[in-house]
């Protein structure tokens, strides 16, 4: 009887080791597993916070409730190319302050793991999750740095600095977009000069994007649209041309 008991134990010991621990007890009860080293497998969400989901109906939120947080240091990465893709994360239980380690969005939403390695499971097909952010590339072809506004309804848009014949990438909506004259001394920075007289102004539509982009990668090429600055307006171009400018 007890070496039925021993080998059931060493067994026990063994899956425990391939198959790790279930996420789903990990968010459910986390009190169980402070202080311990753990690996877990789950959905990644990101950029931003990074959380660890469960399963398709929780990752189909960005920021999730019902998910673990993974905390991060200022020197580990965003991991954005793990978003909507199952992940291996390994690390310490923890809901204490200390050791560079963000806490969050709230100390009492979400329990939180201490990373210390993530692997992305190439042997797993991505869950198809929608996600319509989008992306552009725009290109100053002028001469002069320009301040760019871009606005869209109901989402925020943002402003952004850009020099002469630069390239600049960020998060776009539909909505329209500005380019105005800074004003201040060349060798004050960009963003500490006046923002000046309107220049050209242009429309961001999603009409270059193709069917299922929503199922891409983040910041993969068919989420990105490109867009040239220059005397007669702000206008899109084709994909084919704008791949071949240089992106910061």
């Amino acid at each position: 009887m007890k070496r039925i008991c021993f080998v059931i134990c060493v067994l026990v010991g063994v899956a425990t080791n391939l198959f790790g621990t279930d996420l789903r007890d990990v968010i459910a009860h986390p009190q169980k597993y402070e202080n311990r080293r753990i690996t877990i497998v789950g959905i990644a969400r990101v950029p931003g916070y990074f959380y660890l989901c469960a399963d398709k109906e929780a990752a189909t939120d960005r920021h999730p409730e019902n998910a673990l947080l993974v905390r991060k240091t200022g020197t580990q990465p965003e991991y954005r190319e793990m978003d909507r893709q199952w992940v291996e994360v390994t690390g310490i239980m923890s809901d204490k302050e200390g050791g560079g380690y963000e806490l969050g969005p709230t100390r009492t939403t979400n329990p939180g793991i201490l990373l210390q390695r993530v692997r992305l499971l190439r042997d797993r097909p991505p869950p198809r999750i929608k996600d319509d952010s989008v992306w552009a590339v725009f290109k100053n072809s002028t001469s002069i740095p320009l301040a760019v506004e871009h606005v869209a309804v109901p989402k925020v848009g943002g402003l952004f600095f850009i020099g002469p014949h630069e390239t600049e990438k960020t998060q776009v909506w539909k909505g329209h977009v500005t380019a105005s004259l800074l004003n201040g001394p060349s060798n004050l920075p960009l963003h500490e000069q006046k923002i000046g007289k309107l220049v050209v102004r242009g429309e961001i539509t999603l009409r270059g994007l193709r069917p299922g982009y929503e199922y891409s990668r983040e910041l993969s090429q068919e989420r990105t649209l490109y867009f040239r600055i220059d005397a007669h307006g702000i206008e899109a171009v084709p994909a084919s041309e704008g791949r071949r400018w240089k992106v910061r």
